[in-house]
């Protein structure tokens, strides 16, 4: 009988093991394009829409568009598909969405391409590092999205994977030296070198 506990302690942890992941939320009037460089199945004419993503907690990319009906001149109305925009981060048990401006007008679009900004609301779990750029692509129904994005994931834009995988090194000017370095350091050095080094060390002991 003993056994049977812990059987029953593992089968209520299993599911949260299981589903840990990231969801992301894909509201109207965005497309999704790609998800970590893979294509979403997503339609060159646009406005269709994705249900939730499910992703694994770690670095992910997702490249989207605004895609919706606009106003153009007076009461005509025109199709909307803005420049591809790239969202990369890392996230971990979270659940996320996508915000952009509530575009109305062809002009509003075309600002918004010269200015792209968009947020991501994370509403549970950890998102850290949000990188954001944009692909800046002319529009094209034959346009190859995957190649595109491979390509600029080799450059060195700030949500591009090259340069999120191989962030700047930042080195500390202030350099913590062992005792132990130390030591074996003012061994091997000349007895001159020495008699320097402790000069130095005495009169800089209140430093």
């Amino acid at each position: 009988m003993k056994l049977k506990y812990p059987m029953l302690a593992s089968l209520m942890l299993a599911p949260s093991i299981a589903f840990s992941a990231v969801t992301v939320k894909v509201p109207n009037g965005i497309q999704v394009l790609t998800v970590n460089e893979k294509d979403s199945g997503y339609s060159s004419f646009g406005f269709d829409s994705k249900n939730d993503i499910q992703l694994e907690d770690g670095v992910n990319q997702i490249v989207f568009r605004i895609s919706k009906i606009v106003m153009e001149t007076g009461s005509e109305k025109t199709k909307y598909k803005s420049q591809p925009l790239v969202a990369t981060f890392e996230g971990k048990d979270a659940v996320l969405a996508f915000d952009v401006p509530n575009i109305k007008t062809l002009y509003e679009g075309s600002m918004f391409n010269d200015k792209p900004t968009f947020d991501i609301n994370v509403s549970s779990g950890e998102v850290v590092n949000v990188n954001k750029g944009q692909l800046g692509l002319t529009f094209s129904l034959a346009a190859d999205m995957v190649k595109e994005v491979e390509n600029y994931n080799q450059t060195d834009q700030p949500a591009s994977l090259k340069n999120y995988r191989n962030p700047t090194l930042v080195v500390n000017e202030k350099t913590t030296v062992h005792y132990d370095d130390l030591k074996a350091t003012f061994k091997s050095a000349s007895l001159e070198d020495r008699k320097k080094f402790l000069t130095w060390a005495i009169s800089n002991l209140d430093d």
